[in-house]
């Protein structure tokens, strides 16, 4: 697992993916776990509710969100492909299951 640049905020111009993970309220001990986004096999640790911007080239990307939960290493796991064209940033929302041995839920815009 290699360590690519930490998140940045999306700059004007620029050509990637931003995801934003949440979770509903009840289920606040998920603030204890950070989710890891995890862009064409590279993973990054990352923090609730706070976008996160991944530079990448044009073209098809495989996504995955997990939440490393006790000893569940990648509970409420979701894959989805994004497709992103140049000078576009493509927003993924990553909705945390309630119960965690579901997946979760990856929509985008």
């Amino acid at each position: 697992m290699s360590t690519p640049p930490p998140p940045t905020s999306a700059p004007a111009g620029s050509t990637g993916i931003e995801i934003t993970a949440s979770f509903f309220i009840l289920s606040f001990i998920l603030f204890l776990f950070k989710p890891v986004f995890v862009i064409d096999g590279t993973a990054v640790k990352s923090q609730w509710k706070t976008p996160g911007m991944f530079p990448t080239a044009p073209g098809q990307h495989q996504v995955q969100v997990h939440i490393p939960y006790l000893f569940l290493r990648t509970a409420g796991k979701a894959v989805a492909t994004a497709t992103v064209q140049p000078g576009q940033v493509v927003r993924v929302a990553y909705k945390a299951p309630w119960i965690l041995f579901l997946p979760g839920k990856i929509t985008m815009s």
